[in-house]
């Protein structure tokens, strides 16, 4: 009798786990059956950002979830080429989950630095624009159906911009009298960008043998021409007596003077989303008092 009883407990059992096993694979079956497969497009490759150092490529990934349940956020491998040449790779791979039936944008942003893309490619020096393609694998572990890939690329160009530089360029003597010098100081802007600029604002405070001969700033908003050297004018005079002296008696010697002169310099430009370029102003040295 216990013997009959152990071996229908035994014959029990088996069926059990042959009843679960049947169960939990058309249950999975059917859960692969209803998972469907989420819709995954490159939504678009812009210039989000752009500056005299370097720019921003944003990439922005469409995911949409049409499933009742929420889905990992993807493993995504991006690789940026310049010239046809591999330049920089990454990786993003933390996010929220997807929600169920939600469209998601995945956001890829890849910095771009001008030093160092000119001390990589060589060539690029004095260009205005290279070419890029920026490829993406978006990598998604799925429940059910396990792992899938979408891959995209996509090519473009971007600018490469130049900083401007400014140089300071001597003193000039305009009209010697016995009671007034005339002087015009010559600043040299120089823009080898494809684009002209604004002058926004050009502040300085320069001084003459440890002596302040003049101050002030810019009127107007004076055009720094694209791709070349714009002169920028200062005129000034100094009518005290006993300094007009001293400064003829400099002048009819051709000696050299010592001069130190800060400021600001600020450009604008209408390349869209460029913001203005500031540099403060710092020279020193000795030149001659030219006529």
């Amino acid at each position: 009798m216990k013997k009959t009883i152990r071996l229908l407990c035994a014959k029990t059992g088996l069926a059990a786990v042959v009843l679960l096993a049947a169960l939990t694979l058309t249950t999975c079956q059917s859960l692969r059956s209803m998972f469907r497969e989420p819709k995954v497009t490159l939504h678009s490759v812009e210039l989000a950002s752009i500056s005299f150092t370097g720019a921003t490529v944003l990439c922005k990934v469409n995911v949409e979830n049409p499933n009742p349940i929420t889905i990992p956020f993807p493993d995504i491998d991006w690789e940026f080429y310049i010239n046809a040449n591999s330049f920089i790779r990454g990786k993003i791979s933390a996010g929220q989950a997807i929600k169920a039936h939600d469209t998601t944008v995945v956001e890829v942003p890849v910095s771009i630095d001008y030093l160092e893309v000119f001390n990589t490619f060589v060539s690029l020096k004095g260009g205005d624009q290279a070419d890029f393609k920026v490829e993406l694998a978006a990598k998604f572990a799925f429940p059910y159906i396990g792992e899938k890939v979408f891959n995209f690329e996509k090519e473009g160009k971007f600018p490469l911009l130049k900083a401007p530089s400014i140089a300071f360029g001597g003193i000039s003597v305009k009209n010697i009298s016995l009671t007034r010098l005339d002087f015009e100081v010559a600043w040299e802007v120089e823009n080898n960008n494809s684009f002209a600029m604004s002058l926004k604002d050009l502040s300085y405070d320069l001084r003459v043998n440890n002596s302040s001969w003049t101050n002030g700033r810019v009127p107007g908003t004076p055009q720094i021409a694209a791709n070349g050297k714009t002169i920028i004018p200062v005129q000034f005079s100094i009518n005290q007596l006993n300094t007009v002296v001293e400064i003829t008696r400099i002048i009819t010697g051709a000696a050299d003077v010592s001069y130190d002169c800060t400021g600001n310099l600020t450009l604008g430009s209408a390349l869209p989303g460029l913001s203005d370029f500031g540099k403060a102003l710092s020279f020193s040295g000795t030149t001659k008092l030219r006529r």
